[in-house]
């Protein structure tokens, strides 16, 4: 299950059973290879409910292995309900974030798959400071009144791949941190929830740059923003680039394609621009339909303006009173009433666009 293994988190905890790793021949001596060793419990793993049973930032917690699989079909229950409404600061910046489901640091070559995440208290997921690693198949779910509980969170990591996954949280299904390179996503069902993201970025002083994220025939449905790149205001400077958002499918999105430089949930930050330089953005095939009459809005630095952000066959459809979440393209096309003008709005932003451009472009 693991080679190389370091400073292993030796103990797993799953329900009534706790699996001592050392006690399968195991060895945290940096060289003994312990792909052999292996876990298994059947049915639903469900997390403490008292905050004061955890000792660390997450529930199940791996760190510092190489060649980690994790693969289950198993649920894993965080159990978040009651921890929902204990954080009395979301959104501001020095907010203590609630405990996540899993988290994967300083780890290399893995493959996560086959997982069902319910009802996680903070971030069901969160790959930190690893490389090459391979998500499939999870199913992650929480209301979307639970804050702050994205599907996925990663932050600087390289060679991230995530596939193949079903989320509907009460935040980001996907969010991209500060630090990552090479990053794709790919055939994910979104929603409900707040889209997928890069950021928040310039929350903290020292963020690395985020370089090369590819995100595709993804479908998000029902969300308050689609795709999205947010940085706070007052960031230091630091860099986004090198992004695409491509065959994407939107259905009844508020901010169906935004960059927001003024990132401010709480309402407490301070007014200087965002120091966070986005450049090399690129927007193609994205269709479906916006709830808002502006379905493109960039709103970006003025310290540190947008450039070379590029938008090639754009085609969203304002659904004035979208009702369910069930308005398709068929349903605009027999009843005309549902549609009306669609926008766009662009600040700070420098760029080009090519092919269909509904709402017409800004740029």
């Amino acid at each position: 299950m693991a080679k190389r293994v370091g400073e292993l988190a030796i103990k797993i905890s799953f329900g009534m059973k706790v699996f001592d790793v050392t006690q399968y021949e195991a060895m945290a001596d940096g060289e003994t290879d312990s792909t052999q060793i292996a876990c298994e419990t059947e049915g639903t793993l469900k997390a403490p409910l008292s905050l004061n049973n955890f000792t660390s930032v997450g529930w199940l917690e791996f760190s510092h292995l190489d060649k980690l699989v994790v693969n289950g079909g198993g649920i894993l229950d965080g159990q978040g309900a009651e921890a929902w409404n204990l954080t009395t600061c979301p959104g501001r910046k020095n907010c203590k974030n609630l405990p996540l489901s899993m988290r994967f640091c300083k780890i290399s070559n893995a493959k996560i798959a086959n997982l069902t995440l319910l009802d996680s208290k903070g971030f069901h997921m969160s790959i930190q400071r690893s490389s090459n690693i391979n998500v499939r198949n999870l199913n992650i779910s929480a209301p979307k009144n639970s804050h702050n509980t994205d599907g996925i969170h990663s932050s600087g990591s390289n060679n991230i791949d995530l596939a193949t996954l079903t989320i509907g949280t009460g935040d980001d299904c996907i969010s991209i941190g500060q630090g990552n390179t090479n990053v794709s996503i790919s055939n994910v069902a979104c929603g409900p929830g707040h889209g997928i993201s890069i950021g928040s970025l310039g929350k903290y002083k020292n963020e690395k740059n985020v370089v090369g994220v590819n995100v595709r025939n993804c479908t998000i449905s029902g969300m308050s923003n689609g795709i999205r790149i947010k940085t706070w205001p007052g960031a230091p400077p630091s860099e986004a680039s090198n992004i695409t958002f491509e065959d994407i499918i939107i259905q009844n999105v508020s901010n169906a394609i935004i960059i927001d430089q003024e990132y401010c949930p709480g309402h407490h930050c301070n007014n200087e621009p965002s120091g966070v330089k986005i450049h090399n953005v690129t927007y193609r095939r994205i269709r479906g339909t916006s709830n808002k009459a502006v379905a493109v809005n960039f709103m970006c630095s003025q310290l540190v303006p947008c450039e070379n952000v590029t938008l090639h066959d754009i085609n969203l459809e304002f659904v004035s009173n979208p009702g369910s979440l069930g308005i398709t393209s068929s349903h605009i096309q027999n009843n005309s009433s549902l549609v009306q003008n669609v926008t766009s709005s662009c600040l700070n932003v420098k760029g080009m666009a090519l092919g269909i451009q509904k709402p017409a472009t800004c740029l």
